[in-house]
C-alpha cells in the first residue's frame, strides 16, 4: 500500500515542522555557499562523488581493497574484477546525479537504465507482485514503479504537499516496493541522494551523504525498516524515519557551513600553515582523514607535502603505510 495514495491521512510532527523551518533557512543559504566557493565548485563536487562513493561501495561490502578503490575512485583507474566495474560505473552515476539531478526522473526506465549501467553483466528485470494471493494474475513492478511516479508527480504539480516530506514517503515506497529481480539496496542509497539534490538540498554538494550513513548506518537502517513495518497493509510508521532524515539534513548542513569557513580562512591563509596548525591540535595519534575532517577541499598533495616537512622537521612519524596509515606526534607540536 502506497504511502504517497495515503499522505493525507499521516499527521505531521511539531519536531518534523521545526526541523524543516530549519532546513529551508539553510537551503535559504545555497547562493551564499556557492558563491564563497566560486570557481572551486566543480572541483569540490568532485570531491565529494569520491568521498560518496568510497563509503557507497563500503556500504555494499563490495570485494576491493582500499587501494584499488583509490585508483579507480581517484584516478580512474581501469577496473579488472566484477566489482571493480560495478565501482567504476557508480562514481558516474553519483556524479550525473550531482551534475544533473533536475532533469534525471524516477519513471521505470531510467531506474532499469541506472541498473543495469552499474551490473552490465546480470541480468536484471523488473520483478512480478500478485496482488491477490487467490489469484495467479500477477503485474509487473514496472506498472507499480510508474503508476507510483505519476502520484509523486501529481502532488509535485498541484504543489499541495511539502516537497521533502513527500519525497521521503516516496523513498519509503520505492524501497517496499523492490522493483527488481536482484540489487534492489544500491538502487535505493542512489535515490536517496536523487531525491535530496531534487529537494535542493545543497549540503550534499560539500559533504558526502554516504559518510553520514556509513557511520549512523544502524541507525539509518533500523527506522527504515520501523518505516516499512506494515507497508503492505497501509498503516507505515513513517515519522520515525522522517525525523531521522530531516535531523541528518540539518547535521549535513551544519558541517557544510563549518568547512566552507575553513575553506574561505584556508584561501587566505598559506595552506601548509593551515594544516600544520591543525595537526598541532590533533590527538597525538591522528589519520589524513583527520585532516581532512578540517580541510576537505585542500589537495592531496597540499596534505603530503606539510605531513613530509613535520615529518623532515621530526615532529611526527608515519606508523604504516597507504591511506588509512597513522601519523603520530614526536616533536614540538
Amino acid at each position: 500500500m502506497s504511502c504517497i495514495s495515503n499522505i493525507d491521512r499521516f499527521l505531521i510532527s511539531n519536531e518534523i515542522i521545526n526541523n524543516l523551518t530549519v532546513i529551508y533557512r539553510f537551503i535559504g543559504k545555497n547562493d551564499s555557499f556557492r558563491k564563497s566557493v566560486d570557481t572551486d565548485l566543480d572541483r569540490i563536487v568532485s570531491q565529494t562523488v569520491e568521498r560518496d562513493c568510497y563509503f557507497l561501495a563500503k556500504i555494499l561490502k563490495l570485494d576491493l581493497t582500499d587501494n584499488r578503490m583509490r585508483l579507480i575512485i581517484t584516478k580512474d583507474s581501469n577496473p579488472r574484477s566484477l566489482d571493480e566495474k560495478t565501482l567504476y560505473n557508480l562514481k558516474e552515476v553519483l556524479s550525473s546525479y550531482q551534475k544533473f539531478s533536475e532533469e534525471i526522473t524516477f519513471d521505470s526506465s531510467s531506474l532499469i537504465n541506472t541498473i543495469n549501467f552499474l551490473f552490465p553483466t546480470k541480468t536484471i528485470k523488473y520483478d512480478y507482485e500478485r496482488y491477490d494471493k487467490s489469484s495467479s494474475s500477477v503485474t509487473s513492478k514496472r506498472i507499480v514503479v510508474d503508476e507510483e511516479y505519476k502520484l509523486l508527480n501529481d502532488h509535485l504539480i498541484k504543489n499541495d504537499i511539502e516537497r521533502i516530506y513527500l519525497y521521503l514517503h516516496y523513498f519509503i515506497d520505492l524501497c517496499n516496493i523492490e522493483p527488481f529481480t536482484i540489487d534492489n539496496e544500491v538502487l535505493n542509497y542512489l535515490s536517496l541522494l536523487l531525491i535530496l539534490r531534487k529537494c535542493e538540498i545543497d549540503a550534499f554538494k560539500y559533504i558526502s551523504l554516504f559518510e553520514i550513513l556509513y557511520n549512523n548506518l544502524n541507525g539509518y537502517k533500523e527506522v527504515l525498516n520501523n518505516a516499512s513495518f506494515n507497508w503492505k497493509e497501509g498503516y507505515p510508521k513513517t515519522l520515525p524515519f522522517v525525523k531521522f532524515m530531516t535531523d541528518l539534513v540539518i547535521d549535513a548542513y551544519k558541517r557544510a557551513e563549518k568547512v566552507i569557513k575553513e575553506y574561505v580562512t584556508d584561501k587566505s591563509l598559506h595552506k601548509g600553515d593551515n594544516i600544520e596548525n591543525t595537526i598541532s591540535n590533533l590527538p597525538r595519534t591522528f589519520t589524513k582523514d583527520d585532516i581532512r575532517a578540517y580541510h576537505p577541499y585542500v589537495s592531496e598533495s597540499t596534505i603530503n607535502r606539510a605531513l613530509a616537512k613535520l615529518k623532515d622537521e621530526n615532529n611526527i612519524k608515519p606508523l604504516g603505510k597507504g591511506r588509512s596509515a597513522k601519523w603520530v606526534k614526536t616533536g614540538m607540536l
